[in-house]
């Protein structure tokens, strides 16, 4: 399934790309681009790593896979030139885990065929080709079906290979879920009780069912959320106690964070 793991065209620069190793020398690494078929890339020891480097073998093993940052992308004459220490590990992590994500909807796509007799030109204009018109991936498209979705009335797959692909998405596939935590106080003088639970609501608003928030012991609070990726979840802690400050804004309110992202003193 070729077409889930491999891109059309060539890289740019700045692109995040996996790659295997397969040659060392004592001034650089000769690559495989994973993503595109046939194509190589070099890594000069000087874009191994911020330090003296003394054995490249010690950051790129040959057979081994890695994550590496374009840094020249010349198609006339089919060369690339890529970096390793220009890659942050938080990059490095978030980019093997896409691809691995997209490894396991491919072999699961191949064994529904399989299973079903469906031809890749079936599974190829029936769903690849719709879902990367849409600029969206295969994978997070089969991830939101695991989480309860259906599949959307522009793919358009024979009934039985779609069943038993939703049934498997559903079996196999569970998105990465992250939860974020703070602990408030949160106080209205003469708001009081209505006040605080009007400030939970507003809250809990932000994103329906991917917040709570629980009473810990007046005045402490406790709120809790998630999301399938983490910068979204502290994206949306941030969200919600900002709308809960919008309510708690007025004479004798407060709300303060005594625990968690953005905790404050005192």
């Amino acid at each position: 399934m070729a077409l889930l793991l491999k891109k059309k065209g060539f890289p740019k620069e700045g692109e995040l790309v996996v790659a295997t190793v397969k040659e060392t020398f004592k001034h650089g690494a000769v690559v495989t681009l994973d993503e595109y078929e046939g194509l190589e890339a070099f890594v000069h020891i000087s874009e191994v790593s911020l330090k003296w480097v003394r054995n490249i073998s010690d950051y790129l093993r040959v057979g081994h896979k890695t994550v590496l940052k374009v840094i020249r992308s010349d198609p006339e004459k089919m060369q690339v030139d890529a970096s390793l220490r220009r890659v942050s590990k938080k990059e490095q992590a978030e980019k093997m885990m896409e691809w691995s994500r997209r490894v396991k909807v491919s072999k699961m796509l191949e064994a529904v065929m399989k299973e079903t007799g469906t031809t890749l030109e079936v599974v190829v204009s029936g769903l690849i080709e719709p879902v990367l018109e849409r600029g969206r991936e295969v994978h997070e498209l089969l991830e939101e079906v695991a989480s309860g979705e259906e599949l959307p009335s522009w793919v358009r797959l024979p009934k039985d290979f779609a069943e038993k692909l939703v049934e498997r998405a559903r079996r196999e596939l569970k998105r990465p879920t992250y939860v974020v935590k703070a602990v408030v106080k949160m106080t209205s003088r003469y708001g009081g009780v209505g006040r605080l639970k009007r400030a939970a609501e507003e809250g809990m608003a932000v994103a329906d069912g991917q917040v709570r928030i629980t009473l810990i012991g007046s005045p402490r609070y406790l709120i809790r959320v998630e999301a399938y990726d983490k910068e979204k979840a502290e994206a949306l802690l941030s969200e919600v106690i900002g709308r809960m400050r919008s309510v708690l804004s007025g004479p004798g309110d407060e709300l303060k964070v005594l625990e968690g992202p953005g905790s404050e003193r005192g």
